[in-house]
């Protein structure tokens, strides 16, 4: 049991899928892996593309995956509706509101059956002006105010289920010193120079400030709902070298 690790489980659609990307400077994944050395493992499944309805589908399949007798998944942070909040005429990926509603309550539901705490996330912003190069074709079935519609969707199922949620447009949009009432950045409409191009880096995906900004808004969610889960309340496994006075105190620790 010494070396057995309980999980944390990263599900999301392709901004968790990228979330290990180096090429986008920090990334959420291995700054919480470092976060959580020792403690919990850290495990991506994130899916290119999927949207909520393809989660609920998958989510008994995940968790069985992710349980053995020695280790489970003590959290879950869900990450999906950026791909539900395209347009309808996008057949493939738009799941109206009331049925991403439905499968946000089917993925906690599987979670909490398992013993799992859940963090929701909901979208983040878009940048319209950099998300149409070279999709000139459908870069218009998607628009930042859609996703801030599927962001307060995520809010409402948080406050529903009393889990709590990670706001991200309005926390990205913050961090950009963006308040309400403020133009809106990304819009077609206005200014095609605005600061969401730092933090996303085709529009959509995000570049290593975003990550940033999920990164502190995950660390921040769970050492306010979840104490038990903060990592300074973990104690690392095994003892640190100079705490191992000969070798007998190891394998005391492994037994």
């Amino acid at each position: 049991m010494a070396l057995q690790y309980d999980k944390i489980l990263f599900f999301g659609d392709s901004i968790t899928q990228y979330a290990y990307n180096q090429d986008n400077g920090f990334c959420v994944g291995p700054a919480l892996q470092d976060l959580y050395t020792r403690k919990l493992d850290v495990v991506q499944r994130g899916f290119s593309g999927y949207n909520s309805d393809h989660a609920a589908l998958m989510i008994d399949k995940i968790i069985e995956a992710e349980t053995t007798f020695t280790s489970k998944i003590r959290l879950m942070i869900v990450f999906f509706g950026t791909n539900d909040s395209v347009q309808p005429k996008n057949v493939v990926q738009h799941v109206p509101i009331q049925r991403f509603k439905q499968n946000m309550h089917k993925i906690y539901d599987s979670a909490t059956k398992a013993g799992s705490k859940v963090i929701f996330i909901g979208p983040g912003p878009l940048n319209a002006h950099v998300w149409k190069i070279g999709r000139e074709d459908r870069y218009d079935d998607r628009t930042t105010l859609q996703a801030r519609e599927y962001c307060d969707a995520a809010i409402s199922v948080g406050k529903e289920l009393g889990a709590p949620v990670i706001p991200l447009w309005y926390a990205m949009m913050a961090d950009l010193g963006w308040k309400e009432g403020d133009t809106i950045y990304g819009l077609l409409e206005e200014s095609e120079e605005n600061p969401l191009k730092a933090y996303l880096n085709d529009g959509l995906h995000f570049a290593g400030p975003g990550y940033k900004v999920e990164f502190n808004e995950i660390v921040k969610a769970i050492k306010e709902n979840y104490p038990e889960l903060d990592p300074d309340n973990i104690p690392m496994k095994l003892p640190l070298w100079d705490q191992i006075t000969s070798i007998d105190d190891l394998k005391k620790a492994l037994e």
